[in-house]
Formats: C-alpha cells, structure tokens, sequence
C-alpha cells in the first residue's frame, strides 16, 4: 500500500506542477535581449510628426515605429517587450529603409545579423506593389526567403515576427468618398503610390480594373509571406491582421489646409497647415495615431499571442 501511495503522490505532484507551469504569467517569459526592425517607411515612422521629429524632405522619426519607438504615445512592441520585465533595457535597432523594397531586404537581414538579435520584426512590400512595375511574385519571394534564411544561419534561435502589408486600397476609400482636395493635391503633387492612387476620381473601367488589380496584388504578397514565414520554425506569421485592420483618417499623416505652393522641394510640394509650411504629409504612411495601432495590432497577433497562447520562451 505505501508503494501505491507513494505512486500516485508522485504523479499528483507531477500534474501540480505541470498545471503550475501552464498556469504561469507571461511576465515570466524572458524577452529578448536585442531586437532589430526590417522593412519600410512604415517601420521608420515616415511622416508620422510630433515633437523632436525632423523636419524636410527626410522625415523619418524612428522614435514613432510601431516597433522599436520609444515614444510613450506608441506603445511599440519595444516598450511592450520592456514592460513584461520592469527595469529591463531591450536594444533595439531599426535597419529599415524608407523606399525599401522586397529586394533591399537581404541587405537589412545582413546589417542586423551582425547585431544578434533574438528578436525580429519584418514588415515589407507595400513598395512592391506601388511600383509602376510591381515585383513578380516569384522575385519577391526569393527575397524575402533570402533575408530571413540570413537572419536563421546568423541566429537558428532567433525569433521572426513577419506582418502583413496593409489594406492600403482603404486609403483610396478614405479620401475619394466624399473628395478630399488636400489628399488629391498630395497623391499627385508627390506622385504617391501611382498604381492604386493615379487619377483617384476616375470611374472609366480601366482605373477601377487598375485598382482592383492593386489589391489583389497585396493579397498575393501577403500569402508569399505567410507561406515563407511557415518554412522557418522560429517565424510568426500575423494571420494577415494588419490587411484586416480598418483604419480612420486620424491613423493617416494627413494636414487640414491648404494655402499655396512652395519651393521646396522642387517648386512642387503644396503648403499646408500653420506653422509647417514645408510639410510633407502624403496621405498614406501612417500618422503618430496610425503607429500607435500598429503596434497594439502586431503585438495581439504576434509575439503576445505566442507568448500567452504558446508558453514562448525568447532565449539565446
């Protein structure tokens, strides 16, 4: 008999603790010691405004990216990663490119491993498809399986968050219905995104055809992505949550006036709003509010959502 107790004592003990380790919070999870971004203007807070973001033709503000800004207002995944253990400093660097396309993304995969990572975001494509000759898919796939196969031989342990490029044709959406003058004036002033946004208002067959090739074309990049991003044991698919995201006219850098024509740059560039006549505002990239759900959308259907629902343990 005490054998037999002292059997099924054992094996209470075991479900104890097993249900103790299942029941453990996510703040015991290790975060990771060093995380580096990939991708766009998007990932470098392009447009997105605010106090201390330069001002002129560069306009990236890195300190508003959804994931590595350390802007209180943002929330971004670096904060969030730095919350889960108080006290704890997270490096962060941010290798993306404004204008970068599928095929500079070996390029940034290079740079960031050579800071170890244990942690990686990956947001790329939407160039791709803006281009007057958009990336064939086949291309596009080789490199973004390039830039990740180079950040799993650097790290096999690293851990890689790839989200889903935006339903940008809800900008189209947005702005067109009613017309908004200040948006129109943008797209063709600054020639934004031409293979959805030329010619915004026409309804002639071709541009509506036109438009709805742009997003299928979207469609198409988001599920190379996810089908990459499943080769890689250690890569986190956003279950295309950003393309389902809506998203409002105050997540758009946008301004509310305009008053003339500049110079700068190159006597093309509209004047709008008091106090910042040479903004660059375009009606597309996301603004300090659009950041902000980016990375609280990121955050839900990536690492969080590893994190709680998969027990993930971030280590070197």
């Amino acid at each position: 008999m005490n054998v037999r107790l002292r059997i099924v004592l054992t094996a209470v003990t075991a479900l104890l603790v097993a249900l103790a380790i299942l029941a453990a919070p996510a703040t015991a999870t290790k975060p990771p010691e060093v995380m580096a971004a990939l991708g766009d203007s998007i990932t470098r807070a392009f447009n997105s405004d605010g106090p201390g973001c330069p001002t002129g033709p560069s306009l990236d503000c890195a300190k508003n990216s959804w994931s590595t800004g350390t802007n209180p207002a943002i929330g971004s995944q670096l904060q969030r990663l730095e919350a889960m253990h108080p006290g704890t400093d997270v490096i962060a660097y941010n290798d993306a490119v404004s204008g970068a396309r599928a095929s500079g993304l070996l390029g940034q995969a290079q740079v960031a491993a050579g800071q170890d990572p244990d942690y990686v975001t990956i947001q790329i494509g939407a160039n791709d498809a803006c281009a007057s000759t958009p990336t064939p898919l086949a291309t596009f796939r080789s490199e973004v399986e390039a830039a990740i196969a180079t950040l799993v031989a650097a790290n096999p342990k690293v851990y890689i968050q790839v989200s889903s490029i935006p339903d940008i044709n809800l900008l189209h959406a947005l702005f067109t219905n009613p017309p908004d003058p200040n948006a129109l004036a943008r797209w063709d002033a600054l020639k934004v995104c031409q293979g959805l946004l030329a010619n915004p208002l026409s309804t002639a067959q071709a541009d509506v055809e036109r438009r709805a090739a742009f997003r299928q074309r979207v469609i198409a990049y988001n599920e190379v992505l996810a089908d990459v991003c499943d080769e890689f044991k250690r890569c986190r698919w956003d279950e295309n949550a950003v393309f389902n995201s809506s998203f409002t006219t105050a997540d758009v850098a946008t301004v509310t006036d305009t008053s003339g024509l500049d110079i700068f740059p190159f006597n093309v560039l509209p004047i709008f709003g008091a106090g910042n006549p040479n903004s660059t505002a375009d009606y597309f990239h996301p603004s300090l509010q659009g950041q902000a759900q980016l990375a609280e959308t990121t955050w839900n259907a990536t690492f969080r959502d590893f994190v709680m629902r998969r027990g993930g343990v971030l280590s070197r």
